[in-house]
């Protein structure tokens, strides 16, 4: 029988896969955790969780001086807030039955124009614990407008501590890419590529790996935002195994974003392993979320 801390590391790894962006909550590592509260937010109560909450993508091909300073469209969003605009959410997730349940509060603030941080809170609400994991970040606009407006790549960093295994969660290192190929479609990498633990998991090791996450996202209105993630490879580094897509592991998630008001954001995403190790089954894998962002200051 899956322990309720092996089902909520479980979730907590769906989720990871469920969070889009950064502006859908910056992805958390992707360590579990050692305690029954193991679940951080991607974004999501993460997933492959987000200042991110949730979901913000490179710069519109627009005339700039027309286009607001958080758009609308996902699409035409910076990767991360605009200098003094704020942001706060909350992102929901349960497994296939609600046996497992996890809610995570994200914050996140434009410190200028390309410098952005974030803080998130996780905990169980099934078998309520109001202990969690708590993860702060960093992201860097280190690349803005380049490719005649196309490219935007964000140099990103995340750390954590789990309240209840009291321990350091993974530090996640990477860069957040976006290429806009026209105003509706645009290819992602969403950062987080690097992860090294700080603590000895139950086996003793303390893992590095560095994957290989890449999203496609779609524009299909000026307020509905659709995308598809997966991760092609995980290699490992040290204390951990390599896994490649349609063998070791196959995650698939897909989000819809929809903006309500120009500054309130509501999304949902369903994510799975298309090949579980044994003797897991795709359908215990399935994870669903649902969210809430709101942003502060001056969008306009």
């Amino acid at each position: 029988m899956i322990s309720r801390t092996t089902k909520l590391g479980l979730l907590s790894a769906s989720l990871l896969a469920l969070a889009p962006a950064a502006s859908w909550a910056q992805e958390p590592g992707e360590g579990d955790g050692e305690g029954e509260a193991a679940v951080s937010t991607e974004g999501a109560v993460s997933t492959e969780g987000e200042a991110t909450a949730p979901v913000a993508t490179a710069e519109a091909t627009v005339d700039l001086g027309a286009t607001p300073r958080y758009p609308r469209a996902v699409i035409a969003r910076p990767l991360t807030l605009p200098g003094g605009v704020f942001m706060a959410g909350d992102d929901t997730a349960s497994n296939k039955d609600f046996s497992v349940l996890a809610t995570g509060l994200v914050a996140g603030y434009g410190i200028n124009d390309k410098l952005e941080a974030a803080a998130f809170y996780a905990f169980a609400l099934k078998e309520f614990e109001a202990k969690g994991t708590v993860d702060v970040g960093v992201g860097y606009a280190a690349v803005r407008g380049a490719m005649d407006g196309k490219l935007e790549a964000v140099a990103r960093a995340q750390v954590g501590y789990d309240l209840v295994g009291e321990g350091m969660r993974p530090l996640g290192l990477g860069a957040q890419v976006q290429y806009n190929v026209s105003d509706k479609l645009c290819l992602i990498t969403p950062g987080g590529q690097l992860q090294v633990a700080l603590e000895e998991d139950a086996a003793m090791a303390t893992p590095i790996t560095f994957g290989l996450p890449v999203a496609a996202g779609f524009q299909a209105t000026p307020e509905l935002y659709l995308q598809l993630d997966t991760t092609l490879a995980t290699f490992n580094i040290a204390d951990s195994a390599n896994a490649f897509i349609g063998a070791d592991a196959t995650p698939a998630k897909v989000t819809a974003v929809y903006n309500v008001v120009p500054a309130v954001d509501i999304a949902a995403a369903i994510g799975l392993d298309l090949t579980p190790p044994d003797p897991a089954g795709v359908g215990d894998t399935l994870a669903f979320l649902l969210g809430v962002r709101y942003c502060g200051g001056d969008i306009k």
